[in-house]
C-alpha cells in the first residue's frame, strides 16, 4: 500500500487479537467494542461491508448445484478471510481432517472444501457431529490418492481392488 492510505493495513489488533483491526498511519482502529483501541465510527462503516451470519450460497451467486448432504447435514459456520460470517452446509460421510484443516463437500456444488479449524465459529458441534459419524472409517491420504487416481480414469489395480473393497462408498 502506498503511504497516504486512507484505509490503512488489515491487521490482528495487538490488544484483544481482532483479526479486523486496521492500521490507518500510525493508529491502530479496532472492531471489537471491548478494546481499547475500539473506534466507533470505523465499526460502523466496516459493519456495512461484512457479511454476518449468512448463507454462503446466498452471498455468492456463482454457487450453482444440484448437490444435497442428506439428512445427517452438517452446519459449519466459518469466518474466512475477510472477516464475513458464512454458513456452509456440509455431507459429513466423506469428511477428513487434513492438518489444522477439515475437507467436506459442501451444498449446493457438492465440490471439497476446506476450511481451517481454528476460524470455525462452531468448531465444538463440528468435532462432535463428525466424531459421532466416524462409524464408517474414512480412507487415510495414502489410500484416498490411489482411490481417486483410478477412480478418475476408470483403471484398476490390485492395490485400488483391495482399498475398494474396504471403501465401497467412497466418492473424489
Amino acid at each position: 500500500m502506498g503511504f497516504l492510505d486512507r484505509k490503512g493495513t488489515p491487521i490482528a489488533c495487538p490488544e484483544c487479537g481482532s483479526r479486523r483491526a486496521r492500521k490507518v498511519f500510525w493508529k491502530i482502529k479496532c472492531l471489537n467494542a471491548n478494546c481499547s483501541r475500539f473506534d466507533s465510527a470505523y465499526a460502523a462503516e466496516a459493519s456495512q461491508n461484512y457479511a454476518v451470519n449468512r448463507d454462503a450460497a446466498s452471498v455468492f451467486p456463482q454457487l450453482q448445484g444440484t448437490f444435497s448432504p442428506g439428512s445427517g447435514a452438517i452446519r459449519i459456520q466459518y469466518e474466512n478471510f475477510r472477516g464475513d460470517h458464512l454458513t456452509y452446509l456440509g455431507d459429513p460421510e466423506g469428511a477428513y481432517r487434513a492438518g489444522d484443516h477439515l475437507v467436506i463437500r459442501v451444498a449446493p456444488t457438492g465440490r471439497h472444501i476446506s476450511f481451517r479449524m481454528s476460524y470455525i465459529l462452531n468448531r465444538k458441534e463440528v468435532e462432535e457431529s463428525l466424531a459421532a459419524g466416524s462409524e464408517t472409517s474414512t480412507p487415510d491420504a495414502n489410500e484416498r490418492r490411489i482411490l481417486n487416481f483410478h477412480l478418475r480414469r476408470g483403471t484398476t489395480s490390485p492395490r485400488f481392488a483391495e482399498i475398494r473393497q474396504r471403501y465401497p462408498d467412497y466418492q473424489p
